[in-house]
């Protein structure tokens, strides 16, 4: 009976056994796009947390080779020049000359040269680093015996790696979605929330609210902020003790950006929760004489749940471009401190520099790429997941 019931109900009998979270979970495992976005962004994060292991060099590496710059990638070898044969991976030392036809620095291969092989797990005491922001170390991954330097992606103006840093961008770049989302979030559940549960007057004064924060201009708040807080001589940083680093100056900027784009995000949960509220459900907690509180917080918020993943999936994305676009104006940390992709992607269009000739500067914008597509990849899964048309 049980049985024939779930059938004319258009439900499997073994779904109605599962969580939601469960039927969820296997709704979005079928999105194979969606799939490879996760396991993207999954090694994009776990190599920003350990970039400090995985990097061969720190931020300001440069300061112990002075003659590096714009070195191109280092060619990797893997047969014996003798004998041809497969052997550990190395490379040899390069020197730098002047082209006597457009006077542009090149690196030439001293191939007759020692060889210098690739070590795993090596020790480097001049390049300690924090391990979760807990304890020093000085491990990393891969690296090889001076004098030789082992620049995978090349180096830019500066002499700086650009491999080591594009994974230490990705500790600026992809958290700072993540934490201007959750601002946007707090804000926009809340005050959505009390908007379309209480209405009338409550109603009124949060839309208006909202209203105001839409006409306020993000870049030129930005741009006040910047002027205002990054430099220590300005008066009014002096008078509140706000001599920040560049790295805390822009965490703050962009939890400003997310403070003032909660409106959206609040306008739709308002809209939510005053269908939700007419619900069944919600009329019987009242009517067994649940709280107010209760009311909005267990039962009508979390029915807002699958639209609020999704829509946090699609606003990350946003988020790291407003930050790579932040930086490539001059608005984002300084190089000396921290680093960013769009503080990386600034260093291709620094003045004097012909892009044909140093086209590994422009390999930041490939993470940059990649972060964007994959996340949009697994909000447009999880949105299909949530959808209850397609779970039949």
């Amino acid at each position: 009976m049980r049985k024939e019931r779930a059938l004319d109900a258009g439900t499997p009998l073994e779904r109605q056994s599962k969580s939601q979270g469960q039927v969820v979970w296997e709704q979005f495992r079928k999105h194979k796009a969606a799939m490879i976005g996760g396991g993207i962004l999954i090694a994009m994060y776990l190599s920003a947390m350990f970039a400090g292991f995985l990097a061969p060099y720190d931020l300001n590496e440069y300061r112990r080779f002075p003659v590096t710059a714009f070195q191109p990638p280092v060619k990797i070898h893997w047969f014996h020049p003798e004998t041809g044969r497969l052997t550990r991976p190395f490379i040899y030392e390069y020197s730098a000359e002047r082209d006597p036809v457009t006077r542009q620095r090149v690196y030439i291969e001293n191939r007759d040269g020692e060889r210098y092989p690739i070590r795993f797990f090596v020790h480097r005491p001049d390049a300690t680093y924090k391990v979760l922001g807990l304890f020093s170390s000085d491990l990393h991954l891969f690296g090889v015996d001076e004098p030789a330097r082992l620049f995978l992606w090349g180096t830019n103006n500066l002499g700086k790696d650009v491999f080591s840093r594009v994974l230490y961008g990705g500790q600026v770049s992809l958290t700072i979605g993540i934490l201007a989302v959750w601002v946007s979030l707090l804000l926009g559940l809340l005050l959505g929330g009390l908007a379309g549960f209480y209405g009338g007057r409550v109603d009124d004064f949060i839309m208006r609210l909202v209203e105001v924060f839409a006409a306020i201009p993000g870049l030129f708040l930005l741009i006040v902020l910047a002027s205002l807080l990054r430099d220590p001589r300005n008066p009014v940083a002096q008078a509140f003790g706000l001599q920040m680093t560049s790295a805390q100056l822009f965490l703050m900027v962009v939890i400003v950006l997310g403070f003032v784009g909660w409106g959206g995000l609040a306008r739709v949960i308002r809209g939510l929760i005053l269908s939700i509220r007419e619900f069944e459900y919600a009329q019987a907690a009242k009517a067994l004489g649940a709280s107010e509180s209760r009311i909005l917080w267990r039962h009508l918020l979390p029915a807002t749940a699958s639209y609020v993943i999704v829509q946090l999936t699609l606003d990350i994305p946003g988020f790291i471009l407003a930050e790579t676009g932040l930086s490539f104006i001059g608005l984002g940390p300084s190089e000396v401190d921290t680093a960013s992709w769009g503080l990386l992607l600034r260093d291709a269009t620094a003045r004097g520099i012909s892009i044909q000739f140093v086209p590994w500067l422009l390999i930041p914008g490939i993470p940059i790429f990649l972060a964007v597509l994959s996340w949009n990849l697994v909000g447009d899964g999880l949105r299909d997941a949530f959808d209850p048309k397609k779970r039949r």
